[in-house]
């Protein structure tokens, strides 16, 4: 047999041949420039990383001081300014009352300057500040301030019975005032200043960043030229291969047509048959139910099923998102709807293996859609039953507290760890993924029991330990 020439196989053999003299033995100097061309390319990546990660960087430095300079330190020279203008108006009406005595209105403007320094210490207590020796701190501000009211409070008293005791005392209250306008000043000093360092480091921040960010862009414009120097070389090597690559380009060219012809009729082919699977399977059971091929039909049949209630659970999640779950609210009782529950959910354990054991002793009226309740309520029943052991028992439980209706619905399976509990309402979230896979599910259901339930402005709750079961109890409005 003759051998088969491939069109291009030239053009391959010399592109290979250029691609190894990356390896720039010593005698093949004259090709360094496609190797300097990688070094850069590689050098010029590594240097648009760096020029991110430093970026980031600086970025965060500087958002750090700006926070820091616009929570603490800013903030405390506005907070030290507003107590001082406190204090002075304190002082302002202490002595008002101090020259014309204990007037209603004194009274009532020395009450509100004492409540507007509280509001203000209140202020001065929420920032972070570490302690500082010579600055007075919440505490020992508002200690000043409270020994100050209450001294004078008593003090008032003596204006008419005792006049030289209550100026003693109005004199002692301006001495206390006075500390605590010095404290303030100091205070507001102290903010002052850092607040002029904190907006100078961030200026110095802003100015460093400015600086290294110039750098690397020098640097970027340096390795651009070095790159346009080893690309004008390299170019040149390529002359060579030119009309060979055309050659080999056809070549791809037409390989590349051909695959996607071959995927556009493989597609076009397999669409049909695709589209017809399930109605051919649900039709191959209803003529022949004893085929040999029944299990195969119903398997399919049965992932079809399970698809649509997928797709069906994740309509009624995105109606849910989107506006509000749709509801028939009428009222009903409690018991009686709970025993129709029951007998459903009896059904539905017996099927699965188990057994249900009820203690329905929920009384009162409801303002539900039962149907919705009945759909949250199965959910769990059913949850119930696959996690519990063959013969298990699930059990189905009422209440009634204060102005609450308690659904609780129990099972004896091996429960869920307490690092998963906090997600067993997330869609499609699943704590054992091969157990779920084994007893089926999509990952949806709790999730929509819990749209129902909020829906109904209710709450539903899980109570479980490893080993010991899991309890998921629904929390209903009672009517009034």
């Amino acid at each position: 047999m003759k051998p088969v020439a491939i069109p291009g196989r030239h053009a391959l053999q010399q592109t290979r041949q250029w691609l190894s003299r990356f390896g720039l033995p010593a005698e093949q100097g004259r090709n360094r420039p496609a190797l300097i061309l990688a070094l850069t390319l590689g050098g010029l990546l590594v240097t648009i990383a760096l020029t991110g990660v430093a970026g980031l960087a600086i970025n965060q430095n500087v958002h750090d001081i700006t926070e820091r300079a616009l929570e603490i330190d800013v903030n405390l020279e506005d907070e030290a300014d507003d107590m001082r203008a406190a204090i002075l108006d304190l002082r302002h009406f202490h002595r008002d009352l101090f020259f014309d005595g204990p007037q209603p209105n004194a009274m009532v403007n020395l009450n509100s300057a004492y409540m507007e320094l509280n509001e203000q210490l209140d202020d001065y207590a929420e920032i972070d500040l570490e302690p500082i020796p010579g600055i007075a701190t919440a505490a020992e501000m508002r200690t000043m301030a409270e020994t100050y009211w209450v001294d004078f409070q008593a003090a008032v008293n003596l204006y008419d019975s005792d006049r030289a005791g209550f100026d003693a005392a109005s004199e002692i209250g301006l001495r206390r005032i006075n500390e605590m306008e010095s404290a303030a000043e100091a205070l507001d000093r102290l903010g002052e200043r850092r607040a002029e360092a904190s907006l100078a480091n961030v200026d110095q921040a802003n100015n460093q960043a400015r600086i290294i960010l110039l750098g690397v862009l020098g640097g970027l414009v340096l390795v651009g030229v070095a790159l346009v120097w080893v690309t004008i070389r390299v170019l040149t090597q390529f002359r060579t291969l030119y009309t060979s690559q055309q050659a080999a380009s056809v070549q791809l060219t037409q390989a590349l047509q051909a695959k996607s012809d071959f995927i556009a009729d493989a597609s076009h082919e397999l669409r049909t048959p695709l589209t017809v699977l399930r109605g051919n399977a649900e039709a191959g059971l209803a003529m022949d139910r004893n085929s040999v091929h029944r299990e195969i039909l119903e398997e399919i049949v049965s992932e079809s099923a399970r698809m649509t209630k997928l797709v069906e659970e994740l309509l009624f999640l995105a109606r849910s998102d989107a506006d509000s779950v749709p509801l028939d609210i009428e009222s009903v009782a409690a018991e009686p709807l709970l025993l129709e529950f029951s007998e459903r959910a009896r059904m539905l354990v017996r099927e699965g293996g188990a057994s249900l054991a009820t203690r329905l002793d929920g009384y009162g009226t409801l303002n539900v859609d039962s149907s919705r309740i009945d759909q949250a309520v199965m959910i769990l029943i059913d949850n119930a039953t696959k996690y519990s052991p063959p013969g298990g028992v699930v059990r189905l439980a009422s209440s009634s507290w204060r102005d609450e209706f308690i659904i609780e619905v129990a099972d004896e399976g091996p429960g869920i760890q307490q690092e998963d509990i906090p997600f067993v309402f997330e869609r499609f979230r699943r704590a054992d993924k091969v157990r779920n896979r084994q007893h089926g599910g999509t990952g949806l259901g709790l999730a929509i029991a819990k749209t129902i339930v909020e829906a109904h402005r209710g709450r539903i709750e899980v109570h479980s330990r490893a080993g010991e079961g899991t309890q998921m109890r629904i929390y209903l409005p009672l009517a009034t």
